[in-house]
């Protein structure tokens, strides 16, 4: 009679030894978890006396992050990138040689650019669950406003050669803020982000094509201009959030 309710407390106490054996203890935190990266395609429209100057243009970013205190809404972010406002095309000649002869072929370079890179740190506060998660940041850094002329080589595979016409940096900060939209959520979430703002340099030098002369000798003649070139940045691209172990949710 006391043989059967023996056997079934033991098979009992049996699996449970048994699942006990093939769980794992929770996997301890590591600090390397709550680094957080992005990269992102820019487009780009200046604001304000830069809009008298140029029309915009396109561009990218980096961004690396750190969450300090685990799974809580706050990431001390350092982005940088560049945004390139006007490029001049110019066609030229070069010439091509084969076992036939050479000839003359008249090809499109660009002539001159004008770019404007930066980099920045700041913190983000940002939404640590759910599949849409709103983000906010404020940053300071510098912005350089780099301008130079490009001469094509007089052949194919020649030495291309490039001058500086013009480079200058100044305090800048940016705002902004976003949305991402979470396509995993196990370990390290992976998310497509869509941002917008504005990257403020309310005292900055910079070199437009409408300073820029060409003169009958072949030199150049540049007037920069002094004042507020404010851009604002639609950005699009992918984000990889802080590791979150299963045990953790």
């Amino acid at each position: 009679m006391l043989r059967i309710p023996f056997t079934l407390l033991t098979t009992v106490i049996l699996a449970a030894t048994s699942e006990a054996q093939i769980l794992q203890p929770p996997r301890q935190p590591s600090w390397m978890d709550q680094w957080v990266i992005g990269g992102a395609f820019m487009g780009g429209k200046p604001l304000g006396e830069f809009r008298n100057e140029e029309n915009g243009g396109f561009g990218g970013e980096f961004t690396l992050g750190y969450q300090p205190f685990r799974r809580q809404p706050l990431v001390l972010r350092g982005s940088i990138g560049g945004l390139q406002y006007h490029a001049v095309k110019a066609r030229g000649y070069q010439e091509n040689c084969d076992e036939t002869g050479c000839w003359l072929e008249e090809v499109e370079y660009n002539a001159r650019s004008h770019n404007m890179w930066y980099a920045y740190g700041g913190p983000e506060i940002l939404a640590t669950d759910g599949t849409l998660r709103p983000f906010a940041f404020a940053m300071v850094g510098r912005s350089w406003f780099r301008s130079q002329a490009n001469f094509k080589p007089t052949s194919p595979g020649g030495q291309e050669f490039s001058q500086v016409l013009f480079s200058e940096n100044n305090f800048s900060t940016s705002y902004g803020g976003g949305v991402r939209m979470m396509l995993t959520n196990s370990g390290r979430p992976i998310g497509l982000e869509l941002s917008a703002r504005v990257n403020r340099n309310i005292d900055a030098e910079y070199l437009t094509e409408r300073g820029v002369v060409q003169n009958t000798d072949g030199s150049i003649t540049i007037t920069p201009r002094r004042g507020a070139a404010h851009v604002l940045g639609i950005y699009l691209g992918l984000w990889v959030g802080p590791n979150v172990h299963w045990s953790e949710r």
